[in-house]
């Protein structure tokens, strides 16, 4: 997408970053009558939502559901007209254990799991409860989850189902992750379950990159300016107005709301010591995902789990189809492998076929015929800033939107914490941004007014 329209002069805001985020907010600061431009990086707005094409129909690059209490991505569903696309199907989910598959979809699931003995099915389950009733608060964000775990779930219950986890997504950091991630995450799991029979979730047919440009044409209808295709090179505050610099061109704006992650906004801007500091604290982990065409299916289960250690260390093999019917790809069969990968080590730097290598044990356990004649084709994808490590005791709990400079507004995936990342998410996180800076504006406007 080009530049829908130039801008003259200095105006209200420019949003950096084209991502869920960065659209809710324009939308929320071109609902207070104030003139935007957004400017993305890549040829596309969506970010980490971006779509590939596979048998003729779009398909997120990355896995993505939408979870039933996902409210701001269904409102913007509904305000773009969308809703037909959208259908609510169960999914199932099951976890590899030593070469061996379980479904864990219930409570009940849990109860009947042999790697565990009956008494630490009963502690896990029971601390899991605690967990989903009690697990908010400050209390929680001060304790790791290597050491609190332990305590709330059974050391046998941790070290059998959720370090494994912990370990795939976070690496060296999983045992200093707060607990109050976990929680969070536990309670967004339990949510989209319904009277016992696993999980319910949503999908937009055409994938969300298809909604995000849509949400692009419709704020560009409205007056904001989209940039896409080029870079942001510094932000510059200069005699009360911020100077862009962007892809040789300069935008002078009253207001910036810096979609992106610390590292890069630090990139481009001085940044105040304290915020830089703040920011600086926060680690990431890279994503590196394979999507694999199949012309069979795998097995039979949507999400699993890798509990068994794998080379390169994959998360969980998605089996997409076993969710949407195959013949939307064209008869392929959808296979996602995941990995949360350190930049620049093996799995960051994993080719194709190392990566399907490395995880062949693991789909031979799912389905004992497979062979790689089945690939029809392959997908990479990586993106550095997918992940920020959410550290017990660290900053996140308390990162402010206003970074200390007038007018400069941040949000990042690390100010969705304690949740995980998602688009609604990151939707609610752009209206709340947006919300500061455009009452940041009006104050500073009213000020103004007073002193002429």
């Amino acid at each position: 997408m080009a530049q829908t329209g130039p801008q003259v002069g200095v105006i209200d805001a420019v949003v950096v970053g084209g991502g869920m985020a960065g659209l809710a907010a324009a939308d929320e600061l071109a609902s207070r009558g104030l003139s935007v431009q957004i400017i993305e990086a890549e040829s596309e707005v969506g970010g980490l939502a971006r779509s590939i094409v596979v048998g003729g129909e779009e398909i997120e690059a990355y896995y993505h559901h939408i979870f039933p209490q996902d409210r701001e991505l269904r409102d913007v569903i509904e305000r773009l007209k969308s809703q037909e696309r959208l259908e609510w199907r169960p999914a199932s989910t099951a976890v590899l254990d030593a070469g061996r598959l379980y479904r864990f979809d219930t409570p009940l699931d849990l109860l009947r799991y042999p790697p565990l003995p009956f008494a630490a099915r009963m502690r896990l389950g029971l601390g899991s409860v605690v967990v989903l009733l009690g697990g908010r608060g400050r209390r929680l964000e001060r304790q790791k989850v290597g050491q609190a775990g332990p305590r709330w779930f059974g050391a046998r219950g941790y070290a059998v189902l959720w370090q494994p986890l912990l370990e795939g997504k976070f690496g060296p950091y999983a045992s200093d992750v707060a607990l109050a991630w976990l929680a969070s995450r536990m309670r967004q799991r339990a949510s989209s379950r319904k009277r016992g029979t696993g999980d319910r979730l949503g999908y937009l047919r055409g994938g969300l990159g298809r909604l995000a440009r849509s949400y692009a044409e419709d704020l560009a209808a409205r007056g904001v300016t989209v940039t896409c295709g080029v870079r942001v090179d510094s932000l510059a505050l200069q005699g009360g107005t911020w100077r862009v610099l962007a892809g040789g061109h300069e935008v002078r704006t009253r207001a910036v709301v810096a979609c992106l992650s610390g590292e890069k906004l630090a990139g481009i801007a001085a940044l105040p010591e304290p915020y830089l500091r703040t920011v600086s604290q926060i680690p990431y982990r890279g994503v590196v995902c394979l999507l694999l065409e199949l012309d069979r299916p795998l097995g039979r289960y949507y999400w699993t789990n890798l509990i068994q250690r794998t080379e390169l260390a994959c998360l969980a093999i998605i089996e997409h189809t076993n969710f949407i019917p195959s013949e939307r790809y064209g008869g392929r069969h959808i296979v996602y492998l995941t990995h949360y990968a350190e930049v620049g080590g093996r799995a960051w730097e994993a080719s194709i076929d190392q990566i399907v290598a490395a995880v062949e044990p693991a789909l031979r356990a799912v389905n004992p015929s497979f062979a790689r004649s089945w690939i029809r084709g392959a997908h990479l994808t990586r993106d550095r800033w997918a992940q920020p490590v959410p550290l017990a005791g660290g900053p996140m709990p308390r990162l402010p939107l206003e970074t200390g400079l007038p007018g400069l507004y941040h949000a990042s995936l690390a100010h969705i914490y304690p949740d995980d990342r998602g688009v609604s998410l990151a939707l609610g996180l752009g209206h709340r941004v947006a919300a500061a800076a455009g009452e940041w504006l009006a104050v500073s406007s009213a000020g103004s007014t007073a002193t002429l």
